[in-house]
């Protein structure tokens, strides 16, 4: 694995954010996809689109597509918190499924042991395992390890200054920077006083089937990333997710680069969306979702 302290995340995306406007990229931004478009041959042709400010529909016309939505902790299953982005609602799923795209293990779900419980400002908020390879434990109100230090805690402490009196002063500012600084925002020194952990969804092990080359049973409609369902079965192993969407990102891409070139749009059309609206209606499910959720509805509302 390579990282860069526990930022990786941050500079993965300064990285491609940079690439992006070097290589002068057309974006559209605050806008997000609401339905894939096939062509009159069953083949992906581009997708419905929403501007989230002034809900414009547009259409993108496209040789290929890319799905690359990410997971779905924001659904919160079973009521959990998720350290997943706000955008995390498992859209790319529900496109794709209801263009005529296979899924594979869409029960599948994996909570990280340790998610931030206070306070409340960044409950589910993760706190990365290097937290306690570096040696910190979950421990009781008494101080005492209790549990293995790898089982899931249940709204319990974990003894971040043991990680200094561990391995030196000033190790919790260069192993992991963003823990301290976050904790910090709220008036808790990780490097002085314990936190609170509780399980916080994380990761989609679930999503859509591919082939090797990225592509799903729609042809032209190709997947990367954590919307991708099967490459690390039910359980991911640490780590795995930042190596997945380097290896099968640049499959998908490559894929797409060679393929585009020989594809002919036919006409576009939404029938699937009115043929998957009349299997619900035969299978007698009725419901007022709105599907694909773009972001979660957390306005609070009376019992």
């Amino acid at each position: 694995m390579h990282a860069c302290k526990d930022y990786s995340g941050a500079e993965i995306m300064k990285t491609l954010r940079d690439e992006v406007l070097n290589r002068q990229i057309p974006v559209v931004d605050f806008t997000a996809a609401i339905e894939i478009i096939l062509d009159d041959q069953g083949k992906a042709a581009g997708a419905v689109l929403m501007n989230m400010e002034t809900k414009e529909i547009m259409v993108a016309k496209a040789k290929t597509v890319i799905i690359a939505t990410g997971g779905a902790g924001r659904l919160h299953y079973q009521g959990f918190p998720t350290s997943n982005h706000y955008g995390a609602t498992a859209d790319g799923l529900v496109l794709a499924y209801r263009a005529g795209a296979k899924l594979l293990y869409a029960d599948s779900l994996q909570y990280h042991p340790t998610g931030a419980a206070f306070p409340e400002q960044i409950f589910g908020a993760l706190v990365t395992e290097k937290v306690r390879s570096l040696g910190a434990k979950l421990v009781n109100v008494d101080g005492e390890v209790f549990m293995h230090p790898l089982e899931n805690g249940e709204g319990v402490w974990l003894d971040t200054p043991m990680i200094e009196l561990k391995n030196g002063e000033g190790t919790i500012e260069k192993r992991i920077p963003a823990m301290l600084r976050m904790f910090m925002e709220y008036g808790i020194d990780i490097r002085k006083e314990p936190i609170i952990v509780y399980p916080t969804l994380h990761y989609q092990n679930g999503g859509i089937d591919i082939t090797d080359d990225g592509m799903s049973g729609i042809e032209n409609l190709y997947v990367a990333g954590e919307a991708v369902g099967g490459i690390h079965g039910r359980n991911r192993l640490m780590g795995n997710s930042l190596l997945d969407v380097i290896v099968f990102g640049r499959n998908a891409g490559r894929s797409v680069a060679a393929k585009y070139k020989n594809v002919t749009v036919g006409k576009l059309t939404l029938d699937h969306v009115n043929k998957f609206a009349e299997e619900m209606k035969e299978a007698g499910i009725v419901t007022d979702v709105v599907s694909p959720k773009l972001l979660p509805d957390y306005a609070r509302r009376a019992n």
